[in-house]
């Protein structure tokens, strides 16, 4: 039976499943609820070689998920609970699974969650159960999901970096032998979680703060708006995926042209970074108790070098290569999975 790895972050979906050729997909979190005029006008338009692979009809509904979803407009994004059901995240799953498998087929969900959702976990892992007909471009498949479980998103970073790719072996004994902390920063929260000498999670140290990637986001292309109005002025909305380069470069690039925006980055980083630092001191107690710092998350790529100073720590280290940061959870999920088998206890 196939396993996949789903992490429904607040601003990117990835998941990963264990083969070679395309394991891992990943794109924009926005969904759509289309009509079914709506969608009979796309699909007739653009024929079945023009479809995108982001319009399905799930359960005999139709939606818009990803890259093509963000195009039709302002997207409301749910969080919390609210986006636990099966009209959200299952929606969601099952625009991965087409993704990656041509054929109906049972599907067993590895999926992640931030810590302060663990209160939530049985409304995800129900999210998904079931069985799903889905209809895409290519064909009409049904998909069953007949297992789900859940880890901590932070925990993926952990593992990652921690175990080997069968998840049975150690490949840096040298984390293992100190204490860490991982630090998560996604689209809406910024996790933390205490990791003791042996890999074992120490609970009393797993804080979600309610602030993420997403307020950087928006606070920088208010910024960016207010310095640039001419640039902008026929742009209702700046692209997301140029928005995220801005963040990291401090250059935007569009309308063939680059504009220096590393004053807007830290106008829009500020209160983000002053809530790290202020939970780094007040809660984790700064440098000096650990060991190891490990970064994962697609946000810790975005900040990293603004994250460094604040950290002051001499063995900070990436969860993935930078570039791949917000792949690291999903990978560390998978080898988590494997050792859950290893172990017999899923």
């Amino acid at each position: 039976m196939s396993v996949m790895v789903l992490d429904a972050g607040n601003s990117i979906i990835k998941a990963k499943i264990a083969r070679r050729e395309q394991s891992e997909i990943a794109f924009p979190h926005a969904l759509k609820l289309l009509s079914e005029a709506e969608y009979q006008t796309i699909t007739d338009r653009a024929g079945v070689a023009g479809l995108s692979s982001d319009y399905l009809r799930v359960n005999g509904q139709p939606y818009v998920v990803g890259s093509s979803a963000e195009r039709h407009g302002v997207q409301i994004q749910r969080t919390g609970a609210a986006r636990y059901t099966r009209d959200y995240l299952g929606v969601f799953a099952v625009a991965m699974m087409t993704r990656f498998y041509d054929r109906s087929r049972d599907v067993k969900i590895f999926a992640s969650h931030p810590p302060s959702d663990m209160k939530f976990r049985d409304d995800l892992m129900k999210a998904v159960i079931g069985e799903w007909k889905v209809e895409t471009k290519e064909s009409e498949r049904t998909f069953r999901v007949t297992y789900a479980n859940t880890f901590d998103e932070p925990v993926g970073g952990l593992m990652n970096v921690l175990l080997t790719e069968d998840g049975q072996h150690y490949q840096r004994s040298e984390i293992k032998d100190g204490r860490a902390l991982v630090i998560d920063i996604g689209g809406f929260t910024t996790d933390w979680v205490a990791v003791n000498p042996g890999g074992e999670i120490d609970y009393s140290l797993v804080r979600s703060v309610p602030i993420g990637i997403q307020n950087v986001v928006a606070d920088f292309e208010e910024s960016f708006r207010a310095h640039n109005l001419q640039a902008v002025k026929n742009t209702p909305v700046l692209p997301p995926e140029r928005v995220r380069k801005a963040i990291m470069t401090g250059v935007f690039e569009g309308g063939g042209q680059k504009y220096p925006c590393e004053q807007e980055v830290k106008e829009s980083t500020n209160m983000l970074l002053n809530r790290i630092g202020d939970t780094y001191q007040r809660v984790a107690g700064g440098a000096l108790g650990w060991d190891y710092i490990i970064l994962t998350g697609g946000g810790c790529a975005l900040l990293h070098k603004r994250l460094l100073p604040i950290l002051n720590h001499q063995n900070v280290i990436l969860a993935e290569d930078i570039n791949q940061l917000h792949l690291a959870n999903i990978r560390g999920g998978l080898k988590l999975w494997r050792l859950y088998e290893a172990l017999n206890v899923l």
